[in-house]
């Protein structure tokens, strides 16, 4: 079972505030994260690893928020007003409520301004500093993804089979519907990304562990964040962190083409480059295609526009790699 109450369930209570299930994970992610950030960071200078901590953890937090209240702009405009800002949708609940309104996206754009603000203040190169924040920004996100358990999130479409109805394949709610375990899939996706960031992530050259991390984890997004059939951010019918990682995916590859194009004796020859663009831009079309496929066309089957988009998310994401990760 999973719970859809908004943040009922009491864990302990720190100076009279009651930390919920959820906040719970996020605060045990947290922790790790800091834990795993020490770790992979104890070659660089203890004051650069203290002020990126210092920085990185209250800015991951806000732009977390700031993403998520952008996104849903009219709704804290014209509903309940930029006050409850730090508070969650419902303005009667708690603060460690307003940790089920953030967005991952957010967090990892104030946790790299952190690094970047760190990284000038103490002379420490950014780009190492984003490589040690990569595995614990993974491990926060595994962690929270599974989380999402406790609120009735991350949950995917409706189960149909009766022999897939059973944990972890699936979860049911209080009125006995099966949905696909999203969440799961989610978590176990950011572990295994945590697992490589771990094991290959540093050793190449600065910025290949935090290029990496993106790159994966926004080709599994592009998949992932279309099975949700929760409460995900929205434009209209677009999926806002489906298209965030589609945008961060064409920056890193423009990146890795301008600094293809400024080197000397480039080894990759343009024919592959242009090439990955094309592919890039045919398949994200493809996505696009696809996404409408679901919602409209009753003549293909879902899970064979699934497979496709699984394919499709693949291909998206080893053209960046191609080109951002060997230039």
């Amino acid at each position: 079972m999973y719970m859809f109450e908004e943040e009922k369930t009491l864990v302990w209570k720190v100076f009279g505030m009651e930390i919920t299930p959820y906040a719970g994970f996020i605060l045990i992610g947290v922790l790790l994260g800091v834990i795993t950030f020490c770790v992979v960071s104890r070659r660089l200078k203890w004051t650069a690893v203290l002020t990126t901590l210092l920085l990185a953890a209250p800015l991951a937090a806000l732009g977390a928020r700031a993403f998520y209240v952008l996104a849903r702009w009219s709704y804290f405009a014209e509903e309940i007003g930029f006050a409850s800002f730090f508070r969650a949708q419902n303005p009667d609940s708690d603060f460690w409520g307003a940790a089920r309104g953030g967005a991952f996206w957010g967090a990892v754009g104030g946790g790299a301004l952190g690094a970047l603000l760190a990284g000038r203040l103490t002379k420490e190169r950014v780009s190492r500093l984003l490589d040690a924040l990569a595995p614990a920004a993974a491990i926060a996100l595994a962690v929270s993804r599974f989380g999402e358990y406790s609120i009735g999130e991350g949950i995917g479409p409706d189960v149909t089979p009766p022999e897939l109805c059973f944990f972890p394949i699936a979860v049911s709610n209080e009125w006995g519907e099966w949905k696909y375990a999203v969440f799961l899939l989610e978590g176990l996706a950011a572990l295994v990304i945590f697992c490589w960031l771990i094991w290959r992530g540093r050793e190449r050259k600065d910025g290949y562990a935090a290029r990496g991390f993106l790159i994966l984890y926004s080709a599994c997004q592009i998949l992932l964040e279309a099975l949700r059939r929760d409460n995900f951010l929205r434009w209209l019918f677009v999926r806002v962190n489906q298209v965030t990682s589609a945008v961060v995916l064409l920056g890193l590859f423009v990146f890795g083409v301008i600094r293809w194009a400024g080197k000397k004796g480039r080894k990759m020859p343009r024919a592959q480059v242009v090439f990955c663009g094309a592919a890039f831009l045919l398949l994200a079309g493809a996505v696009v295609y696809l996404e409408f496929a679901i919602d409209k066309s009753p003549d293909m089957p879902v899970a064979l526009a699934y497979g496709l988009e699984a394919l499709c998310a693949a291909g998206i994401g080893a053209s960046v790699w191609h080109v951002a990760m060997k230039n």
